[in-house]
């Protein structure tokens, strides 16, 4: 039996704004699923039928409630019958995620080994691998490393220090480059022993966070901590970049364990209920789709529309002459005739006016522009690469968090973009 999970899910996702401005940074669509159901889909694939969320805030704890319930229908999709219910971690306001995994263990008495994982990463493992090493080596903490490859960017990582037999020492907060002890980074994946119970016991009100506080914690003071090498996927969706990479990567089949049913053609998806609709067009060349394609349920598309390298969110209604290329277009979208969109992100229930264009001559190291849920964009807007588009009733919450820098307004929307650090 594959241990129990708990998922840390606290923060205000401020970095991915506009996306979590009405919802928390877990539920934001990865492909038509929330980002912690594509994480939670390759635990339980593989073996795990536990999971209690360990949330903070109501708006965090009722959304995720409201997503998942008590569970039923999540393992139902995935053909899962010897399950146990979701469980999420009571009304206590934790300081942060040592904090919620100190009261969750207590609260849900865990006597056995605990799989913690943070509600906004998207990681493919071979659990059973992991789990091996752990009662192998029999230490309070198993943590799962991602090797950063040569010449990409690991300063805004946690970096390992680590012996030869993978036995931690510790870790470097966001080195400078050439400085940094190893290419190991820290993937908030952890498998820790029920011993960790009489540790927080012990640190009290100390325990805060698990790599703030926990982590530095157990090293300092001699506790067996082990690095476990992720040869898999693993990514950290914490900006719009990063969340596009995730949805390329789905698409292109990097991601083992996602879930892509309704194969139309080779790395080619399509919802019977779309299908339906558009397969005449598709024969007879008025609708074009290339490279790796996903497409939802319910979608309209109009003639003279090419899609590229692209995800279509259910129920999505696409006129006729739009070019979506490197593009993920949530639900409920609305694409009126002849918009552009580049390597962009269309959050849920937006509406594109005609001749609009998002993220004209965006390279793969451009920013990528976000709108956010509910807008209206005005016809014949460009949206440049990096910018974002909220609703203006929004722009005192985004402006307060000194992230952003208002390009400009109209009658509806905020038009933002992060500030260069």
């Amino acid at each position: 039996m594959f241990p129990q999970v708990l998922a840390t899910v606290g923060g205000s996702g401020t970095r991915l704004y506009p996306l979590t401005l009405d919802q928390p940074k877990p539920l934001v669509e990865l492909c038509d699923t929330a980002i912690i159901a594509n994480l939670f889909r390759v635990l339980a694939s593989q073996g795990c039928r536990r999971f209690i969320l360990g949330s903070k805030g109501a708006s965090n704890t009722l959304n995720l409630s409201n997503y998942f319930k008590a569970g039923e229908g999540f393992f139902k999709r995935l053909g899962i019958a010897d399950h146990q219910d979701f469980s999420y971690q009571p009304l206590y306001d934790d300081v942060g995620s040592a904090d919620s995994l100190r009261y969750c263990m207590n609260y849900f008495d865990i006597k056995d080994d605990l799989l913690v994982v943070s509600g906004d990463n998207l990681i493919d493992i071979d659990l059973s691998s992991i789990v091996q090493f752990h009662q192998k080596h029999k230490p309070v903490l198993t943590i799962a490393l991602k090797e950063i490859a040569p010449g990409e960017s690991i300063s805004s990582y946690g970096v390992a220090r680590v012996d030869e037999d993978m036995r931690i020492r510790g870790f470097v907060e966001k080195p400078k480059p050439g400085s940094e002890p190893s290419r190991m980074i820290n993937t908030a994946f952890y498998l820790f022993s029920p011993e960790v119970r009489e540790v927080l016991a012990k640190m009290g009100d100390k325990a805060r966070d698990i790599g703030g506080d926990l982590i530095p914690y157990l090293t300092e003071n001699g506790y067996p901590v082990y690095g476990f090498p992720v040869a898999g996927y693993w990514i950290d969706i914490g900006t719009p970049e990063r969340l596009h990479q995730a949805a390329m990567d789905c698409l292109s089949g990097r991601v083992r364990h996602f879930d892509r049913k309704y194969c139309y053609k080779t790395n080619q998806w399509i919802h019977p209920s779309t299908l339906a609709r558009i397969e005449p067009d598709l024969a007879s060349g008025d609708i074009v789709l290339k490279g790796n394609v996903s497409i939802g349920r319910n979608c309209r598309i109009e003639r003279g529309v090419v899609i590229e390298n692209s995800h279509i969110g259910h129920t999505s209604l696409i006129d006729r002459d739009v070019e979506i290329k490197d593009s993920m277009v949530m639900s409920f979208a609305h694409i009126k005739h002849s918009v552009t969109i580049n390597r962009a992100i269309v959050g849920r229930h937006c509406t594109l006016e005609e001749h609009s264009a998002l993220g004209l001559n965006n390279g793969p190291n451009g920013g990528v522009p976000v709108v956010g849920e509910n807008v209206v964009l005005p016809s014949e807007s460009v949206v440049a690469p990096g910018v974002r588009v909220a609703l203006l009733k929004y722009s005192h919450s985004i402006l307060a968090t000194g992230r952003f820098n208002e390009l400009g307004i109209d009658e509806r929307n905020i038009y933002f973009k992060e500030k260069i650090r």
